[in-house]
């Protein structure tokens, strides 16, 4: 499979037919999600700890994007 694998809360598996719906959108390499749907995934609450990790997912995106761009400059 290819594409983000984001289902998202809405998605009932008792009451869908059909293809699942995944967001489908480019993944961050190495991972099963895009930027956007990462962040979902992974965020925690609202406590001290949840903060802090949500910083650390963030801090681990842009440094996925980086190193994405850094690969699109040096293949392209």
């Amino acid at each position: 499979m290819s594409g983000c694998q984001y289902l998202g809360p809405e998605y009932d598996a008792h009451r869908h037919r059909g293809p699942t719906p995944f967001c489908g959108a480019e993944t961050i390499a190495g991972k099963s999600y895009c930027h956007e749907h990462y962040y979902v995934v992974y965020k925690r609450g609202t406590s001290v700890n949840g903060r802090r990790r949500e910083k650390e997912v963030e801090k681990e995106i842009a440094e996925l994007k980086r190193q994405q761009e850094l690969e699109e400059i040096e293949n392209g």
